[in-house]
């Protein structure tokens, strides 16, 4: 699903209005109603305040008030600023308002706040995609008043004060209980801080155009299930370990054993044919013991315990009857195993996703990309991002989508910027951002588990972004599901890696 910016949805209406002939008014409309019958469905027959502001998203809210009294419900409508002084299709839409309809002009926060306590339903009409800048005087107030009155709240759009674009919280935003946005979910909404205000989301697509809502010139997606069943390695049923690929997961060095193992059962557990963790001579054993499934590979080395540049003949001549290969869990940071990586880099011709310390042997030598002859999958967290491109790791959290997107398009490579909300950018400028996971992921070795997913995948496929977002999205929804018993406080990697074919069957009921 397309994600828009505050512009982008603008010139989508524009075009809808001017263009394609469809009314405003039809639009705003078919907006409220969409929002009323949400409540409908949504919540228990109560009392309930419409606030509304001015503009079309108070013209929206007019109409929101107008069907759920047509579904007999009682409706109060709060008006933050003179009725008389509406314009255009909000205008229209007060006039056609039943004239049984209770209409209340708000002086004061104290007024509003004494009236909400006899409702049950609040909905939020105050402010839509255009604000800039805090939010003050009344309207402000309004928001403070609206988010302390313990009353479940519907925000029509987008919940008023919150950027429909990307940045800091910069004054008051209501915290709202469900969100019903308008035509296409906006970039403020899905991405930190913002997805903190809208609660559950659901979209409105109403009368615009098809054509516009898919425009390739949007270039940011949002990830969804249905997305994310086109993309799944298919499973012939008479399919063998042939079939399904097989992998390469490169890591483990002294006291970092557990990230290739962690990988490598992520992988196995992706649907992949054959699995092969390969680790330094002297960590094998510490390797073996803990894999059933899974096939270990030792590389001879100079001190047996890193790799360096004596494991890469055997390692490239094993990766020529390979699909894919990962590198980097556990590796360590010895300067021989960093020459190894980038000679590895720039000599395997098979899809190779990189992480953990293999990221940080690219630092100040991201050039080696340029070399590579098949797709290469980045997955920084925002500390190996800053490593990587010179950013601070503050710089890079107010940026995200744009961090990962302009490293993607400089060295042609796929980037999974990990954190909440994980960004992946390809080559081509698209960015896609990632609705699943929890705080339950924020511990050490979740990262490689989503390595061995997204390898295991890629060897399935042989296409990397597809690959990569089915592996951000699986890794995401294992979460989640093992949060249905699991606190994430108390949720390790390994919780995740048992909850992967959970997930995988959550996606095929869909």
């Amino acid at each position: 699903m397309k994600v828009v910016s505050a512009d982008q949805m603008r010139e989508i209406d524009r075009i809808t209005i001017q263009e394609r002939g469809i009314p405003g008014r039809q639009l705003m409309e078919h907006a409220g109603r969409s929002v009323a019958d949400e409540i409908v469905e949504r919540f228990e027959r109560g009392a309930v305040a419409v606030v509304a502001g001015k503009g079309n998203n108070a013209g929206d809210g007019l109409v929101v008030a107008r069907h759920l009294v047509g579904h007999h419900w009682p409706v109060t409508l709060f008006f933050l600023s003179d009725p008389g002084g509406l314009r255009g299709d909000a205008r229209a839409m007060c006039d056609a308002l039943p004239t049984d309809v209770a209409r209340v002009r708000i002086e004061s926060p104290e007024q509003l706040r004494d009236a909400l306590r006899d409702f049950e339903l609040i909905v939020d009409a105050i402010l839509g995609t255009g604000v800039k800048g805090p939010v003050t005087g009344l309207f402000g107030e309004a928001i403070e008043v609206l988010n302390s009155a313990s009353r479940p709240i519907v925000s029509v759009d987008i919940p008023s004060g919150l950027s429909a674009d990307t940045g800091p919280i910069e004054g008051p935003v209501v915290r709202a209980t469900r969100t019903v946005t308008i035509g296409l979910p906006k970039l403020g909404m899905v991405v930190e801080p913002g997805i903190r205000f809208t609660g559950t989301v659901s979209v409105a697509a109403i009368d615009f155009p098809q054509d516009l809502l898919n425009d390739r010139k949007i270039r940011t997606n949002l990830l969804t299930e249905n997305m994310i069943n086109l993309y799944l390695p298919e499973r012939p049923p008479d399919g063998h370990k042939g079939t399904f690929g097989s992998v390469l997961i490169v890591g483990g060095s002294p006291g970092m054993t557990g990230a290739p193992v962690m990988a490598s059962r992520a992988a196995m557990r992706s649907g992949v044919g054959l699995v092969y963790c390969v680790t330094p001579e002297q960590i094998d054993p510490l390797v073996t013991v803990r894999l059933l499934e899974e096939l270990t590979i030792a590389l001879p080395s100079e001190d047996g315990r890193h790799f360096d540049v004596r494991s890469l003949p055997m390692l490239i001549s094993r990766a020529a009857q390979m699909d894919a290969i990962a590198i980097g869990p556990g590796i360590g940071r010895a300067p021989g195993t960093q020459q190894f990586v980038r000679k590895a880099v720039e000599e395997l011709e098979l899809p190779m996703v990189i992480d953990a310390d293999a990221l940080n042997a690219l630092g100040g030598h991201l050039d080696v990309l340029h070399g590579r002859k098949a797709p290469t999958v980045l997955t920084p967290h925002p500390g190996e991002m800053s490593r990587l491109i010179g950013q601070s790791t503050q710089q890079i959290q107010e940026n995200r989508i744009g961090a990962a997107r302009n490293l993607a398009v400089n060295f042609s490579v796929v980037v999974v910027l990990k954190g909440a909300q994980t960004v992946v950018a390809e080559p081509d400028g698209g960015v896609y951002i990632n609705p699943t996971g929890n705080t339950g992921l924020a511990k050490g070795g979740s990262g490689d588990v989503l390595t061995g997913l997204i390898a295991g995948l890629a060897a399935q496929t042989g296409k990397v972004l597809p690959a990569t977002l089915c592996g951000v999205f699986l890794h995401g929804l294992a979460a989640d599901l093992a949060a249905d018993t699991i606190p994430p406080r108390g949720m390790i990697p390994s919780d995740v890696i048992e909850h992967i074919p959970k997930a995988f069957e959550a996606l095929m009921r869909e």
